[in-house]
């Protein structure tokens, strides 16, 4: 009968039956995704520690920045640092002192010794800010809030190296050695790769390294991503990088992946700077994809998947892709 049918069925129908199972599929992951960020992001309330460390580490770097301009203006920021008081305070009560807390009362004390010669923060909040920072450690030696000046040579001494031909020598390797790959050496790169930029410095991902010697969470992971057929069992070591909806708010429902993707990048560069082989692997799952991939690892329940990075040593030779760029013509407009 269904032979029958698709013999008798014109093309034009079957075409706009697959268009409205596409858009069907679209609306079912849609609202999936609301429903995983309207229960795992900060949108309604600080439920927990991620959520209100997300919160305090916003608002102290809304602090920084307003400090880093060439010229503040006294007294900034009153009613919203006031806000923040009130959340370090909760947090205090719940956690005790932390790092997220000692950066807070560094950056909280500078913007005090900023507006002493001026005068201009209410008188309110000058109390509540001496208050709360009594409560906080500012012994400290080495100050981690606030601002700090760097000479330009700081900068410039770093540039001497061929920054174009590293960049360029980059390639996505689907032919490693058969050598295990060292952890420190992914470590390494990971170590580095945390000082990419993230909004409001939140740094809200966390990675998953699959050893070598992992082999069956490894197979596990690769059975249920479509890009590794042909090489997956060569992969050395597999890198799952994940943000954390629990550091973003309402207006951040796409930033998790903005900033997922800048810092898998920064690994990916990372490990080439450390003589390794990489191939992103995507993780654009539909929900019965997801649901797979959740079955296969044990994670934090508000991490959602960015990618995965396979990792191996290099051959002596090994042939890749030629991946030919657009014009730059094609991709910039100069206005």
């Amino acid at each position: 009968m269904k032979s029958i049918l698709k013999k008798i069925v014109p093309k034009s129908a079957k075409r706009f039956y697959r268009s409205k199972q596409t858009q069907l599929s679209i609306i079912k992951d849609y609202v999936y995704d609301y429903r995983k960020f309207n229960r795992e992001s900060a949108s309604f309330k600080l439920k927990n520690k991620e959520m209100m460390q997300a919160y305090i580490i916003k608002e102290y770097h809304a602090v920084e920045k307003g400090l880093a301009l060439l010229e503040p203006r006294p007294g900034f920021g009153a009613e919203r640092i006031s806000a923040l008081a009130d959340v370090v305070e909760e947090y205090l009560n719940n956690y005790g002192m932390d790092s997220v807390t000692s950066i807070t009362a560094f950056t909280l004390r500078e913007y005090l010794n900023f507006d002493a010669p001026y005068q201009k923060i209410p008188e309110y909040l000058s109390r509540k800010l001496e208050k709360l920072l009594k409560r906080c450690d500012e012994s400290a030696q080495i100050k981690t809030g606030g601002t700090k000046i760097i000479p330009r040579t700081e900068i410039t001494e770093t540039l001497n190296f061929d920054y174009a031909g590293f960049f360029k020598s980059r390639h996505s390797v689907r032919d490693f050695s058969e050598e295990p790959v060292a952890t420190q050496l992914i470590l390494n790169a990971i170590d580095t790769a945390r000082y990419t930029p993230s909004v409001c410095n939140r740094q809200a991902w966390k990675v998953y390294v699959i050893e070598h010697s992992n082999l069956e969470l490894k197979k596990r992971l690769l059975n249920v991503q479509n890009g590794n057929r042909g090489f997956g069992e060569h992969i050395s070591s597999l890198i799952v990088i994940t943000g954390k909806l629990s550091s973003f708010f309402a207006y951040e429902r796409n930033q998790v992946f903005i900033d997922g993707g800048m810092f898998a990048m920064s690994i990916v560069l990372a490990l080439h700077a450390e003589g390794l082989g990489v191939c992103c692997l995507n993780t654009s799952y539909a929900v019965k994809q997801y649901e797979a991939f959740k079955a296969s690892m044990e994670m934090d329940s508000d991490c959602v998947p960015i990618m995965f990075l396979a990792v191996g040593n290099l051959k002596d030779d090994f042939k890749v892709a030629i991946s030919e760029r657009k014009p730059l013509a094609d991709i910039v407009e100069v206005r």
